[in-house]
């Protein structure tokens, strides 16, 4: 029967020599800076849109302003009378258009002036609805009556007439004069043309 060795010096042992292994190094990490320049660019692009957006945007709620208020002040009061209800118009119409003008339109001639401003498709309602106020509004008894039809004729005229859309600007004078003469100077051309031809050929 084979004796089993007990012997711990008999073992196999590790080598007296091993390998010198060197620790492992990790590559040192990538870092993002410094940004590169189009980075900076687009992040300057996208703040430059974003102050524009924002200014756009107040000016139109500061374009709105008086609009929202005079509707506000219609359909938190029911019992608003014709002559306030002219008033109101008259008031907000002055934040959009020429006071000197408005200022001396009264009855039908500033129904008249409210109605050009509005899109042509809305004319007819705005003067069937109007029609009665601005014919009576010196009328003590008729200007104290409190008239649903007219509130809605304001109502439409608010919503649809304000704020008035820019007109397109007409071309300054000079350069039409411009075009003019220089389309003459061309007929003149072609007419000295025509008459040379006509005698090269006789």
């Amino acid at each position: 029967m084979q004796s089993i060795n007990t012997n711990p010096m008999q073992t196999n042992a590790l080598p007296a020599n091993p390998l010198a292994l060197k620790d492992i190094h990790v590559p040192e990490q990538i870092t993002n800076y410094p940004i590169s320049y189009g980075w900076w660019i687009l992040a300057a692009l996208i703040l430059l849109a974003l102050v524009i957006t924002i200014v756009k945007i107040k000016k139109v709620v500061k374009r709105n302003q008086v609009k929202k208020q005079a509707l506000t002040q219609i359909k938190n009061n029911s019992d608003i009378n014709n002559s306030e209800l002219i008033s109101l118009l008259k008031w907000a119409a002055m934040h959009y258009f020429s006071r000197i003008e408005l200022a001396k339109l009264y009855g039908e001639s500033l129904q008249q002036f409210l109605l050009k401003q509005l899109p042509e498709k809305h004319q007819t309602r705005f003067t069937e609805l109007s029609k009665q106020a601005f014919k009576n509004q010196y009328q003590a008894h008729f200007n104290n009556q409190v008239d649903t039809s007219f509130q809605q004729a304001a109502l439409l005229w608010l919503n649809q007439a304000l704020p008035p859309k820019a007109a397109p600007k007409a071309a300054p004078k000079a350069i039409i004069e411009a075009k003019q003469k220089n389309t003459d100077s061309k007929l003149v051309v072609q007419s000295k043309r025509i008459q040379q031809s006509e005698g090269i050929s006789t």
